[in-house]
């Protein structure tokens, strides 16, 4: 195998390479091995593993390292959401239309505590907040996070508000870890989760979790003006026309199927 080309210094860079050197002629490999593959010290080998190891994406045996399933997953991951997003954009579009006082129509996902935006719909000729796709958030300030925790496994959920400093955005924003499992449950009864103003003045948004199968990948979510909707608004009207367009979605995808499929968060 072509030794992996060298990139700029820094412990991510170095131990993205480590897992690059793995394949399936060579599923496990020594300290000499990697360093030879990488072109990485073997002192910075034998840390990097080290931590790797400890944050579970290879395992050792004796002297051979081995990548867990854990890397795999992360594998899977990518490719499902690439996959879901194309099924999901067109429903953008759609629920545009069916509600055209929305300024934004958004995709996102649950990395850690952070949402990423994968597919967005907004309105130009309106300023409300710079997003784009690949934007990250707090959770705990998008209605999307909200959405997606409350579909979770409480524990799983749990272990996500353990990792959120709630910091404050606006007066409205949630500040409490207590104050947020509040909300969740409210969403997880409601089938959908509302956002007052707690990322920006001015801006309110509801989201609904999205599903494949039993496993909660993602969510969609509607964003509009203050002035346009009241929190009884968003509720009562967008709310029941989003849940409606994200059961399709739901039942869509739920229809893909994938080999060793693993819910998109985490």
């Amino acid at each position: 195998m072509t030794a992996v080309p060298s990139h700029p210094p820094g412990s991510l860079s170095k131990g993205l390479q480590i897992l690059a050197a793995f394949d399936e002629k060579s599923p496990a490999l020594s300290v000499a091995d990697i360093a030879r593959r990488t072109q990485i010290s073997r002192a910075s080998v034998y840390r990097l593993t080290g931590v790797l190891e400890d944050l579970g994406y290879i395992r050792r045996t004796e002297r051979l390292y081995r990548p867990s399933k854990k890397v795999l997953n992360l594998g899977v991951a990518a490719v499902e959401s690439r996959e879901f997003v194309e099924h999901i954009r067109p429903y953008l579009d759609e629920i545009s239309v069916a509600l055209p006082e929305a300024t934004a129509v958004n995709y996102g996902v649950l990395e850690g505590a952070e949402v990423i935006y994968l597919a967005r719909r907004h309105r130009d000729d309106i300023i409300t907040i710079n997003l784009q796709v690949g934007s990250r958030l707090p959770a705990h300030l998008s209605s999307l996070g909200k959405a997606i925790l409350s579909a979770m496994p409480p524990q799983e959920a749990e272990a996500v508000l353990r990792e959120m400093d709630f910091q404050r955005r606006t007066t409205t924003t949630v500040t409490g870890a207590d104050d947020y499992r509040a909300q969740l449950e409210e969403a997880r009864i409601k089938g959908i989760a509302l956002n007052d103003q707690e990322l920006t003045v001015g801006l309110r948004s509801v989201s609904a979790p999205v599903f494949h199968g039993t496993d909660v990948i993602g969510a969609v979510g509607v964003a509009t003006l203050a002035t346009r909707a009241d929190i009884e608004t968003l509720e009562n009207h967008y709310g029941p026309i989003l849940r409606s367009f994200v059961e399709r979605i739901s039942g869509e995808i739920s229809a893909i199927r994938f080999d060793n499929r693993v819910p998109i968060y985490g």
